[in-house]
C-alpha cells in the first residue's frame, strides 16, 4: 500500500484526535510535533533519508513546517 505523506499526516492527525472525530488546530499542531521527531529521528538514524535517494524525497519537517505555515496564515 503506498500513500502519500499527506495521507500519512491525515491519519497521523486522526489517531491523536480519537476518540473524537471532529479534528481540531490543536490536534493538527499535535501532530507537526510527530513529524518533527520523526524527520530528527530520520535524519539521525537512516543516513539515506538525507541523500538524493528515494528516501530523500519524504521530508517530515518540510511538510510540517508547511502545514503549521498553513495554520499561522503565511
Amino acid at each position: 500500500m503506498n500513500i502519500t505523506i499527506k495521507e500519512f499526516f491525515d491519519m497521523v492527525t486522526k489517531t491523536i484526535a480519537e476518540p473524537h472525530t471532529t479534528i481540531t488546530e490543536q490536534d493538527k499542531r499535535k501532530a507537526i510535533r510527530v513529524f518533527l521527531y520523526l524527520d530528527e529521528f530520520m535524519m539521525e538514524n537512516v543516513p539515506e533519508y538525507c541523500d538524493d535517494t528515494s528516501l530523500g524525497d519524504i521530508d517530515f519537517g518540510c511538510y510540517a513546517a508547511g502545514v503549521l505555515d498553513e495554520l499561522e496564515g503565511k
